[in-house]
This record gives C-alpha cells, sequence and structure tokens, in this order.
C-alpha cells in the first residue's frame, strides 16, 4: 500500500510512537520491580523472598537483575523509557521480519501490507499492555524467535546464546530445548544449555557463589508449578491460562479477592483431582507438537512453512501451560493467529464459500476475545471473570491445526 512508503506518513507514525513512549515511561509499572529488585540485589538482599509494589515478588533472573543493577544511579524514568525504547524496537522489528520474509513471498506486496496490518490490529492488546506494564515479554519473545532464524541460517553459537539468554530472563523458552533435539539441532542445544548454565553462574563470579546459590534456590522455591497457588491459579484477577481457566471451572471458590457473584464453574473438584486434571490438560496439549513435528524424529524440516507452523504452535503453547501468566503473555500466540490469517490469505480463491466464512469467523471471534478490553473496555470485569482471553487463545489451537493439515493440499490445488 502506498501509504507506508509516504516519508510524511513514517515521520508521523515515529513521533506518535515516540510521544506514546514518553507518555508510558511516567509511573512505575513492573520496571519498579525489577530496578528495586536490583539495587536491593546490591545490599545482600533475597530479592525472591523479598515483596514490592504492595506485595509482588521479582521472578527474573539473578543476572538480569545485576545488569540493572549497573544502571542503578541512573533517573528511574530515564531508564524506563530506555527499556520501553527497546521493547517497541524489538516489537517492530519482528513485524520486519514478518513482512520480509520468505514465507510472504506468495502474496502480492498490497496483500503483504494488509497481513501485515491485520497481524498489528491482533497483537496491539498484547503490546500495549507490555508497554504500560513495562514488561518483559517482547524481548522474550524476540529472543526466541531472531534465535531460531538465526540458526536457519546456519549461525549456530549466535543462535545459542541468543536463545540462552531468553531462558535466562524467563524460563519460558526452555520449551524449545526439546524443539531442538527433535528436529535434531544437537549442537545447538548444548551451547544453549552451556550458556544458560553459564548464565546461571556467572553472577557468582560478580556477587558471590554462596549468595547466588541462595538466590538461586529462592527463585526455584518461588516458580516451582508443584506450588499450591500455581494449581489455584486465580489470586489476580488478570491471570489467564491453563491453570487458571481449570481452576474457574472446576473450583466453586478459587482464591479470586476480584471474582464476581455470577457463576462460572461447572463442578468443585478437590485439589488433589484438579491436579491431575491440570496435568492431563498440560500433556494433551504438549502431545499435539507431535501432529505439528511430524515423523520421524531428528530430521529438520520439510520447508520453511512447515518449521513456522510447529514453531508458531510452541509459542502458543507458552502461555497455556505455564502458571501465573497475565494477559500481556499472550503475545506468544500473535504467530498462531498470524499463521491462520496467512492461510485465508494465500488461499482465499481456493476454499469454499462455507469453508471461508467459517475460517473468517473464527479469526473475527478469536480477534475480539483477545481485544474486547481495547474496544469495549467498560465491561473489562467480565472478560476477567470469565477468561474470555484463555478460551479465544485455545481455539486457535484447532484453527491452526486445520490450517496446517490443508495448507499443502490448497498448495498443490493452486500449482495445478
Amino acid at each position: 500500500m502506498w501509504i507506508f512508503k509516504n516519508k510524511y506518513f513514517q515521520l508521523f507514525l515515529v513521533f506518535g510512537l515516540a510521544a506514546y513512549l514518553v507518555i508510558e515511561a511516567k509511573g512505575e509499572g513492573d520496571f519498579f520491580i525489577y530496578a528495586y529488585a536490583a539495587v536491593e540485589l546490591g545490599h545482600g538482599v533475597d530479592i525472591y523472598q523479598a515483596k514490592y509494589m504492595g506485595g509482588f515478588h521479582y521472578y527474573y533472573s539473578v543476572l538480569f537483575a545485576y545488569f540493572l543493577n549497573l544502571f542503578s544511579g541512573l533517573p528511574f524514568y530515564g531508564l524506563k523509557f530506555f527499556w520501553l525504547f527497546l521493547n517497541a524496537a524489538m516489537f517492530f522489528h519482528l513485524l520486519h521480519l514478518l513482512n520480509q520474509s520468505e514465507w510472504l513471498k506468495a502474496l502480492k506486496e498490497n496483500q503483504r501490507h494488509v497481513f501485515t496490518l491485520c497481524v498489528f490490529l491482533f497483537s496491539f492488546r498484547f503490546f500495549h499492555q507490555n508497554i504500560h506494564s513495562a514488561q518483559i515479554t517482547i524481548v522474550v519473545l524476540w529472543c526466541c524467535t531472531y534465535a531460531l532464524i538465526l540458526l536457519n541460517k546456519g549461525n549456530v553459537y549466535q543462535a545459542a546464546l541468543l536463545l540462552a539468554v531468553g531462558i535466562n530472563l524467563k524460563l519460558l523458552p526452555i520449551v524449545f530445548l526439546p524443539y531442538l533435539i527433535y528436529r535434531g539441532y544437537f549442537k545447538a542445544t548444548i551451547l544453549t544449555l552451556i550458556f544458560y548454565a553459564g548464565s546461571l553462574l556467572l553472577p557468582s563470579i560478580l556477587i558471590g557463589h554462596e549468595y547466588n546459590l541462595s538466590l538461586l534456590k529462592s527463585w526455584y522455591a518461588l516458580i516451582n508449578p508443584r506450588n499450591t497457588q500455581h494449581i489455584l491459579d486465580t489470586d489476580e484477577r488478570s491471570f489467564h491460562g491453563l491453570s487458571t481457566v481449570l481452576a474457574t471451572l472446576f473450583v466453586a471458590n478459587p482464591p479470586d479477592p476480584h471474582a464476581m457473584i455470577l457463576k462460572r464453574n461447572i463442578a468443585d473438584l478437590p485439589l488433589e483431582a484438579l491436579k491431575y486434571l491440570l496435568l492431563f490438560a498440560r500433556f494433551f496439549l504438549i502431545s499435539l507438537t507431535l501432529y505439528f513435528l511430524k515423523w520421524p524424529p531428528f530430521r529438520k524440516a520439510n520447508s520453511e512453512k512447515q518449521s513456522v507452523y510447529e514453531v508458531s504452535y510452541l509459542l502458543l503453547l507458552i502461555p497455556l501451560i505455564f502458571p501465573h501468566q497475565q494477559h500481556y503473555a499472550f503475545l506468544f500466540a500473535v504467530p498462531a493467529f498470524a499463521c491462520c490469517l496467512y492461510f485465508l490469505f494465500q488461499f482465499e480463491n481456493d476454499l469454499t464459500k462455507q469453508k471461508k466464512s467459517a475460517l473468517i469467523f473464527f479469526l473475527v471471534l478469536i480477534y475480539l476475545t483477545a481485544n474486547l478490553s481495547v474496544l469495549i473496555g467498560e465491561f473489562n470485569r467480565y472478560y476477567e471473570h470469565y477468561k474470555i482471553l484463555t478460551y479465544g487463545i485455545l481455539m486457535l489451537i484447532p484453527l491452526l491445526i486445520y490450517v496446517s493439515g490443508n495448507s499443502r493440499n490448497s498448495t498443490l490445488r493452486t500449482a495445478k
């Protein structure tokens, strides 16, 4: 589209983004927790036992806290603004990589721009909430995505280092270690483990081994998924994911201080039964990975398209299977939505009217479940009470299975 190439429009976007970041840098946000924990790290405090901003924990790595401690003398506003700028730059770099990828060359230029705009509109809520909360999700997603791009280009060391950084910042990308093994990237797997171990041990040189070891133990105790609060994962109204939605469905009165009086459970199970139900649900979703990876193991993906589908599903799994996930974590679901949207753009002429209408209906429905809080925010307490975001993201799974399974057949029909 010509408007995207217009320099005045581009300048307008740049200045608009800068003004947006200037405004969002005011206040504290979650970055205050990172920065304060970094200061307390310098004072020998157990930053994983301490609570900040009225009862919130620091959940990230010792190395990240030490890195931030190096800048603790700078004004908080300037440091937060730079953090938000870094996040915004990484987000738009991901959109740029998407727009310029080989995968999208099947689309015409105008289609490519419209497709990228649609992906941005779907992800805007998650982008905004990551910026508004000064969160770390965008950085982690960028590390995962760019690491896999580098790996496909043969840059094994850089890819392993970047993936290790992502895992160190937040444990979520650890799901890619089994993926690397399954795809036969053994060197990359070993290097990632070495780099990750190094990132855990490096603070021992900087702050002392005993202090670092005690912090690592406290960190594990805090994030241990077997903790009761990670099974009844409803302590905050904005929590989402499998552990949260199952607790709201199968426990009559889970510990939710902001719950409405409206009924949302269909049963009332004891904690032990809920634990096994949650375990089964996670195992089921993880086992579906084999559908995308195909058989046999220890081989590279047959095509770039297959690689995109399987990586998108792995990213989609992250906010679903891990506990304690906030709404902004569902930025990881954007690639899966992009895959389904891409299928509609590329093969719309091959689809019957009924299939095309059904695909559009579900994409719009998923978009609404993800963005109603932005579009009609006055009913947000109802969206949070019934966890519609999680249900919308779960709907992406059968949709992604459908488009990945039909993509090859559609390609063959198009070739004929």
